[in-house]
């Protein structure tokens, strides 16, 4: 069974209209990358094709596992994602692989007005270990929830320093 989570969170002092702009150059997003707690980022692909973003990387996360896990994975944990973005309508999906037997998708969302964006991530996680899913799911759950809310802090000082300018 899929795991299933939403996190939400809104930027105030950018408008929807500054956020397209800023979102439609690769360089934010490449920033945004940079930026996240990690080892050997290997930025695959980050290219706009009409009105289709397409970023692919892979990095080690820091993440604290439990030991079940470490044992599975023998403390190497290689991150590979995937986001492809529509400019337009502001909506992607995520989706994260990884060297165990998960799976992790998302659809994200942007709204807004003249004032905020308004941010949201729905969340489907699946790990396919017998016995311990539930316990690793949950447990995935909080690592997402955590880096998802790291990258959302991240996001809005990149756009407030390119704002800035």
């Amino acid at each position: 069974m899929t795991h299933s989570f939403t996190i939400d969170s809104t930027i105030e002092g950018v408008s929807i209209d500054e956020f397209k702009r800023l979102a439609a150059d690769t360089a934010l997003h490449e920033a945004v990358c940079r930026r996240i707690p990690g080892d050997n980022l290997e930025i695959i692909e980050s290219q706009i094709q009409d009105n289709i973003y397409t970023l692919r990387r892979a990095y080690n996360l820091q993440v604290n596992m439990p030991d079940i896990a470490k044992k599975l994975l023998k403390d190497a944990f290689r991150l590979k994602r995937t986001d492809i973005v529509n400019l337009h309508a502001l909506t992607s999906t995520i989706a994260l692989g990884a060297n165990l037997p998960l799976e992790a998708n998302c659809n994200r969302s942007i709204t807004g007005d003249a004032d905020k964006i308004h941010i949201s991530l729905n969340w489907q996680v699946k790990v396919k270990v017998p016995l311990v899913a539930g316990m690793l799911e949950k447990h995935a759950e909080g690592e997402i929830r955590k880096f998802s809310h790291l990258e959302i802090q991240i996001v809005e000082d990149e756009l407030k320093k390119n704002l800035a300018v």
